[in-house]
């Protein structure tokens, strides 16, 4: 279906009327924010599922013989130590880009969201919930007891958040199936209709999240104080899984660019700016695949170069990703009667200044939280 027919059928009137508040700033500016701050959560959310997925196959594997695995037991114990940490990092950078794109895409994501209300709302008792997870995953593994079932469980409450988060995002791309949502179940207690590019939005968050917090994992044989065994075990089979899950991922990929619409693929490939951002990130999940093989090939500790090096590949692997994204959903909703760079602006350059010297102060101060923690005494020994 082309574009000029769809946009005719959803009509802008299936969004809400217009904000008579202008934006405070430009478009491109809270883009160019959420954007950053999108790649910064994203990067934290990889760290915490897949190193939460590895530590709790390693501590499965190795309580479940006739006599603990000590290696395996202990492997999994200083990723699962640092879990409750990463949850703070995911939650705090989650805010920041959701409120953005309140504000770019209100008329879209707060229809979206009201009409799955109850499942949305949901979202907050589910992330207590893992966090008491976490915390408990924490305990038993200082305390060397056997821990993966909490694992289980924390893993399968912070899948359910991501499904919500999912649904939520992609049902705002979707005003033609808002009307028949809402005659069928006015409080908003049921899902919408399949969508095809809803499971591979998924899995690419979640296929990736395998991937880069493996290699996270084994970025962590770098911390001192670890015996060499463990440090050998986290490197190599981070690396190992993480490349692993990095071929995996671009099939994925392609999955997911050719379950969007006729117009979004075509949308995308029509733009320099987007075939460049596609290019760019198939090379840097090539990158990090092949970081991914230095690592577990890395003799002794981990060099400093290879962790930078691996660190850098990942996280441009995750801004592209961010980018593209955005395009999709910018052609998207374009093509269904809202084009957000149309929105009007009454631009406050002092709220602006402002607001950009609180977000170089609170990344300042997330810097010196990360310096203090890896300077912080350690508390390895306890179940190592």
């Amino acid at each position: 279906m082309n574009v000029p027919v769809l946009a005719s059928i959803v009509q802008a009137s299936s969004f809400p009327a217009i904000d008579p508040i202008p934006l405070p700033a430009p478009v491109w500016l809270f883009k160019v924010f959420h954007d950053l701050t999108l790649t910064l959560h994203f990067a934290a959310l990889h760290l915490l599922i897949g190193g939460l997925l590895l530590a709790t196959v390693w501590n499965f594997l190795g309580q479940m013989r006739s006599e603990p695995d000590r290696l395996l037991v202990s492997a999994s114990g200083v990723v699962a130590t640092r879990l409750t940490i990463v949850m703070t990092y995911v939650i705090n950078l989650g805010i920041p880009p959701l409120l953005f794109v309140q504000v770019l895409y209100g008329r879209a994501v707060y229809t979206g969201t009201v009409l799955i209300g109850p499942i949305w709302l949901s979202v907050v008792l589910a992330v207590i919930v893992a966090y008491f997870l976490l915390y408990r995953v924490s305990k038993l593994a200082v305390e060397r007891k056997p821990w993966w079932i909490w694992g289980l469980a924390a893993l399968a409450v912070i899948e359910y958040v991501g499904h919500v988060y999912a649904t939520a995002m992609t049902l705002m791309l979707r005003p033609e199936v808002w009307p028949a949502m809402y005659d069928a179940n006015p409080t908003g207690a049921h899902l919408p209709p399949f969508d095809p590019t809803k499971w591979p939005r998924f899995a690419m968050i979640m296929v990736g999240s395998v991937g880069f917090g493996a290699i996270g994992s084994a970025l962590y044989s770098a911390k001192r104080n670890l015996p060499e065994d463990v440090k050998t075990f986290l490197r190599v089979q981070g690396g190992r899984v993480g490349l692993a899950a990095l071929v995996v991922l671009a099939g994925v990929g392609l999955w997911a660019f050719n379950t969007q619409p006729d117009f979004v693929r075509e949308g995308l490939l029509a733009s320099v700016y987007y075939k460049v951002l596609l290019c760019a990130w198939v090379a840097f999940v090539v990158l990090a695949a092949v970081a991914a093989v230095g690592i577990q090939a890395c003799p002794g500790s981990l060099t400093l170069a290879k962790g930078l090096f691996a660190s850098l590949a990942a996280t441009l692997a995750v801004a592209s990703y961010v980018l593209i994204r955005e395009g999709v959903r910018d052609l998207t909703l374009a093509a269904k009667g809202f084009d957000v760079w149309l929105s009007p602006v009454n631009t406050n350059w002092t709220v602006v200044v402002l607001f950009v010297v609180s977000l170089v102060l609170g990344l300042i101060g997330v810097g010196w939280l990360i310096a203090v923690l890896r300077g912080a005494k350690p508390t390895e020994e306890r179940y190592v």
